[in-house]
């Protein structure tokens, strides 16, 4: 995800990841998205075990060693 000096290790669906310092939320599961051919829009996002909403993506900054959870959401009943 990122080849830079300063990056620090996430894990993002039980692999470990390099992100830049300070990188949001948003980012990664952009990034995430996008090398996955996935819509962003449905995915949902667990950060250290807790649901993080969608309108928190974007202040979210990342920190070394978080574990990041995306999953699919799938409408049904």
């Amino acid at each position: 995800m990122y080849k830079g000096n300063d990056s620090i290790s996430i894990i993002v669906n039980d692999e470990v990841k390099q992100v830049a310092v300070n990188v949001t939320l948003q980012s990664v599961i952009e990034v995430y998205c996008e090398i996955r051919g996935v819509d962003m829009s449905a995915i949902a996002a667990a950060l250290n075990g807790d649901v993080i909403t969608r309108s928190r993506w974007q202040s979210q900054v990342c920190q070394a060693n978080d574990k990041l959870e995306l999953f699919s959401v799938v409408a049904g009943g």
